[in-house]
């Protein structure tokens, strides 16, 4: 007789308490593999002018480095000024956790975020790029339409929205209600934490 570990590896679970409810949730701010893509990651450094950490899936916009040359500041010479979108006109792509090294987490603020300064890691739109994407739950009607649906951006919650008067430049590949990590920002306390329960969609951008 020998002792045995019940143990079926082809079962998908989590351990009671650890990420998630599901093992088939999307994480916010996660770019999916795509050796077409990859290579279109692209980064830069956060504004000065940012007063919120900045984290994946969130809307961004770049601004072009205030100094002329000869370049002598890494934020010039490595990327633009990365700002948060605040309207379409000034939305460019979306943050991703992805080769960020230099992201900070703690025990109270869990979600990796950079301050201004650190580098932002985004994907912007035409890259091809396949980026979950916090949804609100009542858009799971879209599962079986077409990926060219129109929909909008919520720019104050960072996720995506029933179309309203603009479209948001993305199509949407895969949504699921719940279940998903998204990131979720307290202006109250100013803590970075996940929702283990929340919508996203996979987005080409």
């Amino acid at each position: 007789m020998v002792a045995n570990i019940a143990f079926n590896p082809y079962v998908q679970t989590n351990a009671g308490g650890m990420f998630n409810i599901e093992s088939d949730g999307l994480i916010v701010g996660t770019a999916y593999p795509d050796p077409a893509a990859r290579f279109a990651l692209s980064g830069g450094f956060l504004a000065s002018t940012e007063t919120i950490p900045m984290f994946g899936g969130v809307g961004v916009g770049e601004n072009i480095p205030q100094e002329r040359p000869p370049v002598t500041r890494p934020d010039v010479a490595l990327g633009g000024s990365i700002i948060r979108a605040t309207a379409y006109t000034n939305l460019t792509g979306f943050s991703v956790f992805d080769q960020n090294y230099a992201a900070v987490n703690t025990p109270q603020s869990p979600v990796p975020s950079v301050g201004s300064g650190g580098l932002v890691n985004f994907y912007r739109f035409g890259s091809g790029a396949r980026v979950a994407l916090a949804i609100d739950p009542t858009l799971i009607s879209l599962e079986g339409g077409l990926i060219t649906q129109q929909v909008s951006w919520d720019f104050t919650n960072q996720k995506i929205i029933a179309f309203a008067t603009t479209a948001l430049n993305v199509r949407i590949l895969a949504v699921k209600a719940a279940g998903c990590m998204v990131p979720t920002y307290n202006s109250g306390t100013g803590l970075i934490t996940w929702n283990y329960n929340g919508a996203a969609a996979v987005c080409l951008l």
